[in-house]
């Protein structure tokens, strides 16, 4: 458990990185007399939004996306890969999909589209952290009992 709540605090950090540095709109192309966020305004917003979500939400559906693929331990390790790549997009695309329509009851077709693959690339972001942990984990652990051994 210690692993994923690095893993979403991590994921949090780099989306809200991505996503304000992606939206930043430069002074030299900034219309005049409009109000621009700032990357620091826009870092801040997205980890008060996408924080809560990645620790209620995303936290429990890794849990679960987890031990559905620990049935796919004995294949090989691209189609364990590929399986989770998929269950995370699908969960990502599902979750952004549901909060918009629970937050937006008038959103339409056009609005849930872009809000999903937002969250699509969110559950993505994650899913990649976790292995990189979870292969970081691996190693210092290996290294440990490596030196304990000697």
């Amino acid at each position: 458990m210690r692993k994923r709540l690095l893993t979403a605090v991590l994921s949090v950090i780099l989306f809200a990185i991505i996503f304000s540095w992606f939206f930043f709109v430069p002074s030299s192309q900034r219309e005049p007399n409009v109000y621009y966020f700032g990357f620091s305004e826009t870092f801040v917003f997205v980890i008060l939004y996408a924080g809560p979500v990645y620790l209620l939400a995303g936290l429990p559906i890794s849990i679960l996306i987890d031990k559905l693929a620990a049935k796919f331990q004995r294949n090989s390790k691209w189609k364990r890969y590929f399986f989770g790549f998929g269950l995370y997009s699908l969960a990502g695309t599902l979750v952004g999909a549901l909060l918009l329509i629970l937050l937006n009851q008038n959103a339409n077709l056009f609005d849930v589209i872009p809000f999903s693959i937002c969250c699509l690339v969110a559950s993505n972001l994650y899913y990649h952290l976790l292995l990189l942990v979870s292969k970081i984990d691996l190693v210092l652990n290996n290294r440990c009992s490596f030196v304990q051994e000697e």
